[in-house]
């Protein structure tokens, strides 16, 4: 995912990826589930869109292979791209289908129209890293039984569908420039924290909840309709414009990023289904009245004050409308690129053609989201920091270059570890770098710090105040001191200790250097009578953040 100049849909893979691996070390809130299904729900609408686009073409080449016998060849082919790309979606939509219905166990026909929203399992990463043959990263396999659903047959049937759809063009040079169009589609290995190259079903899938699984599911849809559009707009360039009638032609909008980051630029190609390359089209972006856009064609005149409503303006977020630049109008087509505040933002303009019959004019809608940059930061072991230990800590951020910063954290092989002074609390602050070198702020996370909680001594076995049998406790060598329900694996020796016991009404003590209960104390054990108390006090311990604790006593009552 890193390395050369990589096309938009890429970088947002990328983008979705450091997301999601963000995931797999802290316990995924209901907030973050909840955003997943409203990005995939707006996901599958873009998707939607695009089918419905797709199938405004498709239209217009039936007609074209009716009225024009030339056209045919290319209609034809128009059909087998649809037939691939439907027969891709299907299979992208049956595997969601299947995860869900494992996963969830829920019936089949119940699993095939359920909402993410509806789904109980959906933070559930353990059974959709099986089904998709993940369970060993390094080594995906197809799962007896499962093998229509695994990760492998997925990467397999994407490569088929992109070499299919590229085949549809006999020359070189088309499918090259195809195939850069559609390198979204392209399943590379990709590094992962370890610098080691992953399978692309492993980076992308692995280890994260259903919900995250489908909504990365659900965008490779979106990559299959988008890459449909561009290969049947490919297409129909090469329809003999003499023979077919546009009159019904529609404005089209195809957008290489439906969900861009706050600071990154919104961009399009906005353009005719059937466009000349040649021409250079009039482009009105902005409100505009429906009714006098189709008076246009009866009247033969086009009065852009007439056609635009409101205001006009210079560019994006200056008046009701502005008119693209000469120089943004290249080869038939519009380049659009702006930038705007955060949220759904619905949009749309005018194209206008002319032609020897007069003037002609194509609305055009569309919408796209601006989102807020997300970020992931979360200490491995639990929620807190803990002096005088390696606390490692997962950060993930939605920008392929960033840094964090906090007293006591540093880089590490597999990640970051940090490593507090003091108790109270740390800030962890994350810095992204866009593509022009700007920094840019994303957020911060704070963390208590607290010091290791004292041990737990025991004797023989025996904490506390409890009996011990004599000859157990004369097999008894040392005294130890344990970290219980701790999650750090940390081992603590005893320094010292005061033995003691009372005989005939004495009291007999002995101060033991180091954890080994010597002679001296064994002999005490050796005499020792029904029911006589032997107390294990002062009990000195050196930790790991350099402090030194005395710990409980041990009494045992020997019986």
């Amino acid at each position: 995912m890193s390395g050369g100049d990589l096309p938009p849909r890429q970088k947002m893979i990328g983008m979705m990826y450091l997301v999601l691996t963000a995931l797999l070390a802290m316990n995924v809130s209901k907030s973050i589930l909840d955003a997943f299904i409203k990005i995939n729900d707006g996901i599958e609408s873009t998707t939607i869109s695009f089918d419905a686009s797709n199938s405004i073409l498709y239209n217009a080449f039936d007609k074209a292979r009716a009225e024009s016998p030339a056209a045919k060849v290319w209609a034809d082919k128009a059909d087998q791209v649809k037939k691939m790309s439907n027969d891709m979606y299907n299979h992208i939509q049956n595997l969601k289908s299947k995860l869900i219905e494992i996963t969830d166990k829920k019936a089949k026909e119940i699993a095939d129209t359920l909402n993410m929203s509806s789904v109980d399992a959906k933070d559930n990463y353990d059974e959709p890293t099986r089904i998709m043959g993940l369970a060993e990263p390094g080594k995906p396999v197809k799962v007896a039984g499962l093998e229509e659903f695994s990760g492998i047959e997925l990467r397999e049937r994407l490569n088929k569908f992109q070499a299919g759809i590229i085949g549809v063009f006999e020359e070189k040079e088309v499918q090259e420039e195809i195939a850069s169009k559609l390198a979204y589609l392209n399943t590379p290995k990709m590094k992962n924290s370890d610098g080691q190259l992953d399978p692309w079903e492993t980076s992308l899938f692995y280890h994260i909840p259903l919900a995250a699984v489908v909504t990365m599911l659900s965008k490779i849809q979106s990559d299959v309709r988008t890459a449909e559009a561009e290969v049947i707009s490919k297409l129909y360039e090469r329809i003999d414009a003499g023979g077919v009638s546009f009159n019904k032609v529609v404005g089209m909008a195809v957008l290489p990023k439906a969900y861009i980051m706050d600071g990154d630029s919104f961009a399009a190609d906005i353009f005719t289904a059937a466009y000349d390359d040649r021409v250079s089209p009039e482009i009105y972006i902005g409100k505009f009245d429906s009714a006098a856009a189709l008076a246009v064609e009866k009247t033969g005149t086009f009065d852009v004050n007439k056609v635009m409503q409101g205001t006009k303006g210079n560019a994006w977020g200056e008046g009701d409308w502005y008119e693209m630049k000469k120089e943004d109008i290249r080869n038939g087509k519009g380049n659009l690129k702006i930038k705007a505040g955060i949220g759904v933002h619905d949009w749309g303009g005018i194209i206008k053609l002319n032609t020897k019959k007069g003037p002609k004019v194509y609305p055009f809608k569309s919408s796209f989201e601006v989102g807020k940059p997300s970020l992931a930061i979360s200490a491995d072991k639990m929620n807190v920091f803990y002096i005088g230990v390696d606390n490692p800590v997962s950060i993930a951020a939605p920008m392929p270059k960033f840094t964090a910063s906090a007293p006591g954290l540093s880089k590490s092989g597999k990640g970051w570890v940090m490593r507090p002074k003091k108790q109270g609390t740390v800030n962890i602050v994350v810095t992204g770098e866009d593509e022009d070198g700007k920094k840019i702020p994303l957020g911060k996370a704070e963390f208590r710090v607290k010091r290791i909680p004292d041990p737990t001594p025991y004797c023989g076995g025996k904490s506390g105040s409890e009996s011990i049998k004599k000859i157990a406790f004369k097999s008894a060598s040392t005294v130890q001191a344990k970290m219980e329900n701790f999650d750090f694996d940390i081992r603590v020796n005893v320094q010292s200790f005061m033995f003691s016991t009372t005989k005939s009404g004495e009291v007999q003590e002995i101060k033991v250097s180091g954890n080994k209960l010597d002679g001296r104390c064994k002999s005490m054990i050796d005499g020792a009578r029904k029911n006589q108390k032997f107390f294990i006090e002062k009990i000195q311990v050196k930790m790991p953040d350099g402090t030194t604790r005395k710990l409980a006593p041990i009494i045992l009552k020997v019986i």
